[in-house]
């Protein structure tokens, strides 16, 4: 049953996952979002946006799949340290902020230890670096912050482009994802 419930949560996420870019990056910009969080919110997006995926050896979708995880992860660290500002932008968002909670025991119910690979993911996510943009400078330095705005913008466009009938196709071999997370835990 656990298979079934991860499935039937990410498939909408994965199917919204240009608007929650989108809703991320307004999370980066927001200075009621304390820096912590922001920052980790601009290194999710350059993860996205590096092709770099957060689950090894996965393309297409499922590649993706990892990346809407980390998010959600991400997420989840606003949601504690900026309660009031979560609630803002849970309210603007309300479809992608709203089965957090859910998604997050799915993804832990399904995935099990594996999700500590994930977990390390986003431990680095304030030390990314893509294209000489580094996460914090995304949150500090305007210019940087223009940058990582137009980058997920031209991903959106360029590499973010499944509909619907793919997000259930790849979704029917959610598995694949388990041997490489299973590889990479406990390093």
């Amino acid at each position: 049953m656990s298979r079934e419930r991860f499935i039937e949560l990410m498939t909408p996420a994965l199917t919204r996952f240009s608007q929650d870019l989108k809703s991320v990056l307004r999370i980066v910009e927001d200075p009621e979002v304390d820096d912590k969080s922001r920052v980790a919110a601009a290194g999710a997006l350059l993860h996205v946006i590096s092709s770099s995926g957060a689950i090894p050896g996965v393309r297409g979708v499922l590649r993706h799949l990892g990346d809407v995880l980390v998010i959600r992860i991400v997420l989840d660290g606003v949601r504690e340290r900026s309660p009031d500002a979560f609630r803002k932008h849970s309210k603007e968002s309300l479809e992608m902020f709203e089965p957090l909670s859910e998604e997050l025991d799915a993804m832990r119910v399904y995935l099990g230890d594996r999700v500590s690979v994930l977990e390390k993911a986003v431990e680095k996510l304030g030390t990314l670096n893509h294209q000489g943009h580094h996460a914090k400078a995304c949150v500090d330095d305007p210019e940087s912050s223009t940058w990582l705005y137009d980058a997920v913008h031209e991903a959106l466009i360029d590499e973010i482009d499944f509909d619907d009938e793919d997000v259930v196709r790849e979704l029917k071999q959610v598995d694949r994802i388990l041997a490489p997370l299973s590889s990479r835990v406990g390093r």
